[in-house]
């Protein structure tokens, strides 16, 4: 524990009333910008791991707060995806809620400085729009270029994120089925088109394209020829 950070805490116990006291160490044991939460960048993240720093806050007759670490995969509109970490006090009855790889916040970013991160639980993530070569395979390269396929929908949901053309994205889980290939099932994110939501349902087979030199998420569904089946 640092001098400087020791020295905000005893600013805070003699020159606070008691009314707000609790609000001033429970910004300095985050270590909550105010200005950070109320004019940052407003973004969304995945949280990666949260870890415990062993700090507890409590009041009289109110749950108490765990003071968390946490690991942010970190969104904004137009920049390839970035780690970072915030501090967080968290009802310790809620600490099972943030499942990692799975829980999606809200944050605050200095857009001049992407280390400093603030989690605002009091707004809803964002949808956020990828720049290009954001780390996801390019759908549109897959469909130009890939082997036909077909793939049957098990799963989908909201990604909450856009790709660089502004179409929404997807997580998918595909069975996918190629000639001479075993069937195998894959998760992957892929952009749907407005228009392909009729087709977009669990047990849909609809045609896909893959990569056969690439990973097996290299698979992209392939709307157009879906479309023009179902109108056919």
């Amino acid at each position: 524990m640092s001098e400087a950070w020791c020295a905000k805490w005893i600013r805070a116990l003699v020159e606070e009333t008691p009314m707000g006291l609790f609000d001033k160490i429970k910004d300095l044991a985050e270590g909550t910008d105010a200005e950070l939460l109320d004019t940052g960048q407003l973004g969304r993240a995945v949280v990666r791991r949260v870890t415990a720093t062993g700090m507890t806050l409590s009041q009289p007759a109110l749950p108490a707060n765990q003071r968390c670490k946490f690991d942010l995969e970190v969104y904004l509109d137009d920049v390839p995806p970035f780690s970072a970490q915030a501090v967080k006090l968290v009802p310790q009855y809620s600490l099972d809620q943030f499942v990692p790889g799975r829980t999606v916040v809200a944050v605050r970013v200095n857009p001049a400085d992407h280390s400093q991160v603030a989690i605002d639980l009091g707004t809803p993530p964002p949808v956020v729009r990828l720049t290009a070569g954001s780390g996801h395979l390019s759908a549109s390269a897959i469909l130009a270029t890939g082997t036909p396929c077909q793939a049957i929908i098990v799963a989908c949901e909201p990604e909450g994120l856009k790709n660089p053309a502004g179409i929404d994205l997807y997580c998918f889980t595909l069975t996918v089925i190629a000639e001479g290939k075993a069937p195998y099932q894959i998760t992957v994110g892929n952009p749907v088109p407005p228009e392909a939501l009729p087709v977009m349902y669990p047990g849909s087979k609809v045609p896909a394209r893959f990569d056969p030199n690439g990973p097996r998420e290299a698979v992209a569904i392939d709307w157009a020829s879906a479309l023009d089946a179902l109108g056919g």
